[in-house]
């Protein structure tokens, strides 16, 4: 993937939907070249193309590991420091947010909920911990399980913390998700979890997806890396707490 493409799919993650010839001029490119990149982003499922315009579709969670990796590694690194000895956390099912995990101590004693398959299969390692897993709708695309029966799982959990990701920031829409199902499921485990701690790269700020989650006033903390710009640390700064990985 070239860096165009990956600016097409940023555009879209922004906007849901883009015509062709609104691409071609943001990119200063031929609407030739805009259809044969929107015809390689469709084969790798990262939109539909529809009649001169093309549509956003939240990728596989395989392909979206490849954005941004080194910056959702050290977030992830540093939201693990946030969490203490003996406390309960919930993990949804972002990428970033199993990052979180990766990094976590052994040797804790923390009780951990999940909705994530890969968050479950790594954290069933932790002898010294407590592992509880929902059921649900397993969707493909997160590698999670979403729907009417993990919404129940979480909305009887009461945790110290939960580590949350979001596909768009945005001081007017607050936190959003491109599902339904997922935007419910956000806001199941923001309400069981005393304190929230978003992990965010930079690229999800000022982005709007379609569904709305909650506010921000709802966040307590926000880890990110340092590609957020100055104006935008100091603008969502008044509606939470940001810590740079």
């Amino acid at each position: 993937m070239n860096t165009r493409q990956q600016d097409i799919i940023t555009l879209l993650e922004k906007r849901g939907e883009i015509t062709v010839k609104d691409l071609a001029a943001h990119l200063g490119v031929s609407e030739m070249t805009v259809h044969r990149d929107l015809n390689y982003l469709e084969e790798h499922s990262y939109l539909y193309k529809k009649r001169g315009a093309a549509v956003f579709v939240e990728c596989s969670d395989r392909e979206k590991s490849v954005f941004y990796a080194d910056e959702k590694y050290r977030i992830g690194k540093k939201a693990a420091e946030l969490i203490k000895p003996g406390q309960s956390v919930i993990f949804d099912n972002s990428t970033t947010a199993l990052e979180c995990a990766k990094h976590l101590d052994l040797s804790m004693g923390l009780t951990f909920y999940t909705t994530s398959l890969q968050a479950s299969l790594l954290l069933s390692k932790f002898k010294n911990s407590v592992l509880y897993c929902s059921g649900g709708y397993f969707f493909p695309d997160s590698m999670g399980f979403v729907g009417t029966q993990a919404e129940e799982f979480i909305s009887s959990v009461h945790a110290d913390v939960c580590i949350i990701g979001t596909s768009g920031i945005s001081s007017e829409h607050g936190l959003t998700a491109p599902y339904p199902m997922h935007t419910r499921l956000q806001q199941k485990i923001i309400g069981a979890a005393k304190k929230r701690i978003l992990v965010a790269d930079h690229s999800k700020f000022d982005k709007t997806a379609m569904e709305k989650i909650t506010d921000l006033s709802d966040i307590d903390v926000c880890v990110t890396d340092g590609g957020i710009s100055l104006e935008q640390l100091e603008r969502y700064k008044r509606h939470f707490e940001i810590v740079l990985a």
